[in-house]
């Protein structure tokens, strides 16, 4: 079965990944398979990932579902002190590293396995001209009201991220409900931004400067995706 849509010239791609260090690809995959990995994230039961005072922190859905009212008004405003002086991000995971590691049998445990293949790594490397990947990782990513992910550029000194990828699978979405994917520059302007288009993937190297703009409490939806880094292990 093919899952990357047979269309795409990705000679063309390759050639604006490597005038730009970035590129969004509109229509990635066939229409059944963006349809049910749209279908597989919707279902899944999130986690909060966010940063305290000691680092990362999750805090699972049981544990969400755990808290009061006031317990949750506790979690925010911690949440958004940390954001008042250093890098803090808040939205919702599931690692789907954790479930191909477990053997899970569902559709995204799937997916994953596929992308970790030579069918989804082969053409990364043709698109982004980086030869030395070969391995991913991946996770479930909800940015909800409320969610943001401050400016950062992905590196790690542990680990050999060379281009970061978003699977856009929100149905709909307008740009002022925020969740836009930024890239901005040493003086702070932003010289690029990608929209969530539904079954489009954003690719860009690192590192790279760039944030998730804050999405409102008025915002009608989550803005869905699958999101990682293509490693050269």
């Amino acid at each position: 079965m093919d899952y990357i849509n047979p269309t795409l010239d990705l000679g063309a791609l390759s050639a604006r990944f490597g005038r730009d260090r970035r590129l969004l690809i509109r229509d990635f995959f066939t229409p059944d398979v963006a349809d049910a990995l749209a279908r597989a994230v919707e279902a899944v039961d999130w986690s909060l990932s966010y940063r305290d005072r000691d680092g990362d922190r999750r805090l699972t859905g049981e544990q969400l579902r755990g808290l009061g009212g006031s317990e949750r008004s506790h979690l925010i405003d911690g949440i958004h002190e940390v954001a008042r002086h250093e890098f803090q991000f808040s939205f919702f995971t599931e690692s789907l590293a954790d479930a191909m590691q477990r053997g899970d049998a569902g559709l995204l445990a799937r997916f994953i396995r596929w992308m970790a293949d030579d069918a989804f790594l082969s053409v990364m490397r043709t698109i982004t001209g980086v030869a030395e990947v070969n391995r991913v990782y991946a996770q479930a990513t909800m940015y909800a009201p409320g969610s943001f992910l401050l400016a950062h550029d992905d590196h790690v000194d542990a680990e050999d991220r060379r281009v970061a990828y978003v699977i856009n699978l929100t149905r709909h979405w307008r740009p002022d409900w925020g969740g836009l994917l930024n890239f901005s520059e040493r003086d702070g302007s932003v010289s690029d931004s990608f929209f969530p288009h539904f079954n489009s993937l954003s690719l860009f190297a690192v590192p790279q400067t760039h944030f998730v703009s804050y999405v409102p409490p008025f915002a009608q939806g989550e803005r869905n995706a699958i999101t990682g880094w293509l490693i050269a292990a």
